[in-house]
């Protein structure tokens, strides 16, 4: 590995030089942490978790000698005079957006998905490291964070465990020298390491090296979790509307038309329950359309509800690519009765549907990476049908 020298009489130069320069520690950084960190490049897969919980398993911990590489990176920032907090300095101040929410942060994350991992990079048109990638979303919504990990893991206010996160808080692992986006339900987003790209991933932290959680900014309301795609779902109860357990106008309306297909169909109330409470983990009674799913598009009453797992669509997130896990057509998908009865159908196939628990039931039709995400619907789910149904819930 070649390291070129950084230029320290240069910081006097301006701001500009600052930032290049810090831009250049950030890059000796990285390839310490591929030194150090061998196993990072193994778990930034998505499918790697397991690989990441073996590594930790293995002794995760740095070395003595793989600790002193990580160090001299930290030594070359404070010879820069960087404001870092792990060389004594103060805390690095955040200039935070009006109104910026962890919500919109992980939203903004997933726009770029496929730009290139790029050492010390700071253009997206070129390419982006973690912590480069990491400072240029928050930049997008008017949030100013340091350049390095380890000055952005002194950023906000700490969170106490990966249960506790919501969608924009920044996952610091490998004791400061890899930093990620979370976007709920155990998911996150980052540049991972040369030769990929930024990519949604599991959140393979939950199984060692973790270091630290930050939160940037509060969402405005209480964040449980994410769809399929990440996008994030409010906490029960707290939707953000000033409908029926603060829903908004359309998302009553969708919540309507499932239950008005139920009562169509003769079914019992129950399954009007299964059904919302499956369409508020899903996609939080949005009616979500997929670039990869074409048509989907033109079918979406709000071009910026849109998700990109898989070939998934609509309110229940169905899939659509054709293949032997085809819920339908995209037209069926995207349509709110059509898409409620393909719920149905497969719902009122299950023997003893209707004393199943929600969960249990919702997770028989879906078929979910997170079989135990519908329970928390349940109860906001029948204070819906209660509110919606002429016989309650």
């Amino acid at each position: 590995m070649s390291i070129s020298p950084v230029g320290l009489s240069s910081v006097g130069a301006g701001p500009a030089s600052v930032d290049a320069a810090m831009g250049r520690v950030q890059e000796i950084q990285s390839a310490l942490t591929h030194l150090a960190y061998p196993a990072l490049d193994a778990a930034s897969s998505p499918s790697s978790a397991g690989a990441a919980a073996a590594s930790a398993a293995a002794g995760g911990a740095p070395t003595s000698s793989t600790a002193s590489l990580a160090s001299f990176g930290q030594a070359l920032a404070g010879a820069l005079d960087s404001p870092s907090v792990t060389s004594g300095g103060a805390a690095p101040e955040l200039t935070a957006g009006a109104g910026a929410t962890g919500g919109q942060i992980a939203a903004d994350a997933q726009k770029y998905v496929g730009v290139p991992y790029l050492w010390g990079g700071t253009d997206p048109s070129k390419g982006l490291d973690c912590s480069g990638f990491v400072q240029r979303v928050y930049q997008d919504l008017g949030i100013s964070l340091p350049r390095v990990v380890h000055d952005q893991m002194q950023a906000g206010t700490p969170v106490a465990s990966l249960a506790d996160a919501q969608p924009g808080d920044l996952l610091i692992s490998f004791g400061g020298e890899h930093v990620a986006i979370y976007l709920g339900n155990g998911k996150a987003i980052d540049a991972p390491v040369p030769g990929q790209t930024i990519q949604v991933r599991d959140a393979w932290e939950k199984y060692g090296n973790l270091t630290a959680i930050r939160r940037i900014v509060p969402d405005a309301a209480p964040v449980s979790g994410a769809g399929p795609t990440g996008t994030p779902v409010p906490a029960p109860g707290s939707s953000g509307g000033t409908g029926v357990a603060g829903l908004d106008a359309s998302q009553q309306q969708y919540a309507q038309a499932i239950l008005n297909r139920v009562a169509e169909r003769g079914l019992p109330t129950q399954a009007a329950v299964d059904a919302i409470s499956t369409a508020l983990q899903e996609s939080s009674l949005r009616m979500y359309w997929n670039p990869k799913v074409a048509g989907s598009e033109a079918l979406a009453p709000d071009q910026s509800a849109v998700g990109t797992d898989g070939y998934s669509v609509g309110l229940f997130q169905q899939q659509v690519n054709g293949n032997a896990f085809s819920w339908g057509t995209v037209s069926d998908a995207m349509d709110p009765s059509t898409s409620t009865d393909m719920f149905l159908d497969r719902l009122t196939a299950l023997p003893g549907w209707q004393s199943m628990p929600v969960t249990v039931a919702d997770q028989a039709v879906q078929g979910s990476a997170y079989p135990d995400a519908y329970a928390k619907w349940e109860a906001e789910a029948r204070q819906i049908v209660s509110a919606l149904s002429p016989t309650g819930a």
